[in-house]
């Protein structure tokens, strides 16, 4: 299995508000050379950054984030899809992944929060949220805390991990292909509002 690498910008500890933030979205179809790469999302994230690759995703995201310049805001986070490797090619592009890729996903996804201890991750796919590893509330509750009170926003959730004594706040919203824009935006000022977790209580 293919494993692509993770888009780490140069000014990920600089973080955005002095928070590290980590995006994740949920997969990437083959792009034209119909082949898979280790390094299909650097590739794509650098792409969108000097304005070769026009993809809505990222610049929805990163307008919930009140940025205008893709560099200023690519530059300061990770960004990973959860299935690491290609789905398919362009007409896979809303496939969900294997039992295998989920297996491999969620092991990686763990293995990446330990790594770059992120502050914060925004996982940008209800479909990707719905197979993440169990958080810690999940564990002991059974289920996740809404992220919003709102209820036209009632897919939204969050939760926690314990990434080797650094807790990372996980929060699953909608994919901004099904999401209202002025939510997203609320929503992601609410979580970059949200005091981190530097340590396990």
């Amino acid at each position: 299995m293919i494993q692509h690498i993770p888009w780490h910008g140069p000014h990920y500890q600089e973080g955005i508000e002095g928070q590290r933030i980590c995006i994740v979205g949920y997969s990437h179809p083959w792009g034209r050379g119909g082949k898979d790469s280790p390094n299909a999302t650097k590739q794509i994230v650098s792409g969108v950054i000097n304005g070769t690759e026009k993809i809505r995703f990222f610049s929805q995201v990163r307008r919930y984030f009140g940025f205008e310049d893709n560099a200023a805001f690519w530059n300061r986070v990770i960004f990973f899809n959860y299935i690491p490797e290609c789905v398919g090619g362009p007409d896979d592009r809303y496939k969900r992944g294997t039992a295998e890729q989920v297996k491999h996903a969620k092991a990686r996804f763990l293995s990446l929060i330990q790594r770059d201890r992120p502050h914060k991750v925004l996982v940008f796919t209800k479909q990707g949220w719905s197979t993440f590893p169990a958080t810690r509330e999940e564990e002991a509750t059974g289920k996740n805390p809404p992220v919003l009170s709102l209820k036209r926003f009632p897919d939204s959730s969050r939760g926690t991990y314990d990434a080797g004594g650094h807790i990372v706040m996980a929060f699953g919203l909608r994919h901004p292909q099904y999401a209202n824009s002025l939510l997203m935006r609320r929503a992601v000022r609410q979580i970059l509002d949200k005091p981190a977790m530097k340590r396990k209580p």
